[in-house]
Parts: C-alpha cells; sequence; structure tokens
C-alpha cells in the first residue's frame, strides 16, 4: 500500500489521500473507516456533540492527535524502540494522558505476554474493495486476536464492525492463520482491577470483546458498504500533486 509516489522523471510528487488504498497504484479502494463515516453514530454521539458546541472540532482534534500520538508510540515500542517520556533537556514527547496510556499497554504486554504476528500492518483486498490498517494480530493463550487500540472515551458498534473488516482482510491472504477472536484494546476503559479469572484487563484499560462472532459483524459493515457505494458513485481519492523540488530563479 502506497501513500506517496515519487516521480522523478517528471519531478513530481502525488500524496494520496489517506483516506483510500492501493495495492498496484492503478485500482484504489476506500479504507475501512471510511465506509463506516456513513453508519449513524447514535443518540448519545450526537448529543455529545450538541453539547460541546463551537469546541467540537477543536476537541475531535485533540482526540485525534492524542490517538494517533499514542499508537505511534506504541509501534515504535514494538519495534524495540525506546520510549521516553521527555527529551534529554526535560521537554515533555508526550503529554501525561498519552504516556499513561502507552504504560497501559505496556502493562497488557508485561501481563499477557502476547505474541505479535503484525503491527500497523497495511491491507488491500481486490475480493472485498476496501483498505486498512491493522493494529495488531497476536497469538494469546493459543488464540489469534486482532486488536484494534482505542483511546476514546467509549467503544462504538462502528469500532466492533471495523474490527470484523480487518478480519476478514486478514483472513483473505493469511488461509493458514485465520483470525479466532477480534476486540478492542481499550486504553481509556473504566476498570478498577484485572477482573474475574480469564479477563485481559487492568486498572483503566481493557481487551474488550463482543457477543457475536465477527463474521456475524461483517454482515452489518456489507450492508453499510452498499450504503457508502450509493452515496459515493465514482468515487476517486482525492490526490495531491506538488514538485519535488524548487530553486530561486
Amino acid at each position: 500500500m502506497s501513500k506517496i509516489f515519487h516521480n522523478p522523471e517528471i519531478k513530481q510528487i502525488n500524496f494520496l489521500d489517506e483516506r483510500f488504498y492501493t495495492a498496484d497504484d492503478i485500482t484504489y479502494y476506500p479504507s475501512v473507516t471510511t465506509v463506516l463515516d456513513v453508519f449513524p453514530k447514535g443518540y448519545g454521539y450526537i448529543q455529545w456533540l450538541k453539547d460541546l458546541g463551537q469546541n467540537a472540532d477543536a476537541v475531535m482534534e485533540r482526540a485525534g492527535t492524542v490517538g494517533t500520538n499514542v499508537h505511534n508510540a506504541i509501534n515504535k515500542y514494538l519495534n524495540g524502540l525506546e520510549l521516553l517520556w521527555a527529551t534529554e533537556d526535560g521537554k515533555p514527547i508526550y503529554s501525561i494522558e498519552e504516556w499513561l496510556m502507552i504504560l497501559k499497554f505496556k502493562e497488557f504486554m508485561d501481563k499477557f505476554k502476547p505474541t505479535i504476528e503484525t503491527s500497523e500492518g497495511n491491507f488491500v483486498s481486490n475480493k472485498y474493495k476496501l483498505g486498512g490498517t491493522i493494529d495488531i494480530v497476536a497469538v494469546i493463550e493459543g488464540k489469534r486476536w486482532l486488536i484494534d487500540i482505542k483511546t476514546s472515551n467509549a467503544i462504538y458498534t462502528t469500532h466492533e464492525l471495523q474490527v470484523s473488516a480487518y478480519a476478514h482482510l486478514w483472513n483473505e491472504v493469511n488461509l493458514n492463520r485465520q483470525i479466532d477472536e477480534t476486540a478492542i484494546l481499550w486504553l481509556k476503559a473504566l476498570t478498577r482491577s484485572e477482573g474475574k479469572k480469564g479477563a485481559i484487563q487492568g486498572h483503566g484499560w481493557q481487551l474488550k470483546t463482543f457477543d457475536r462472532n465477527y463474521s456475524d459483524a461483517f454482515k452489518i459493515f456489507e450492508h453499510t458498504r452498499i450504503i457508502w457505494d450509493e452515496m459515493n458513485k465514482n468515487y476517486r481519492p482525492k490526490n495531491l500533486v506538488y514538485p519535488d523540488r524548487i530553486k530561486l530563479k
């Protein structure tokens, strides 16, 4: 999957919209999360936005920044890099909120010792005409889990549909390593303890599972895709084109 294409022959850089994926630089498919934009958010979410009023955009932008920072840090951690809360001169790299969620992820890793099979893996499916980035696929106690990391204040139905779609993207190219379970690693959970036997959680974090099988959830995603296709006929990514060099004449 590519998002930046550099053509030195014509001295041009093309930046592909992050909401679309391609495997061959020719055919583009929407991301799973893009399709889920048309799924009803529910009364609670809409009321929350109304309560925020003019601050809604700023709050959502801040939440997106926190999520991105935590995801990037976790990916570095899984790739063996040392994470520091602050630079050598004491300037914070992460907010306290972000750092605490990163530490919760470390606790998950230390206590349950998952075997990570992929981290931030990009997948493109010609079968489903979809693309997506899978946060984690890991084996825990003999089961293969597809896990999406969330730093949000709540877990929504769209999150369940998201991981169900990711599981199908993974299964398509991993015939001998099929997903057993899907879950959200919620780093803002209201849990106060390790929970009952068998629970994968700690104080303030939880590996949240779902009642139905992910294949059943994917059926709802497919209905959502029909609606998205109806609203986005002849879709194509926004392609920003820039020169790759400049010089004062």
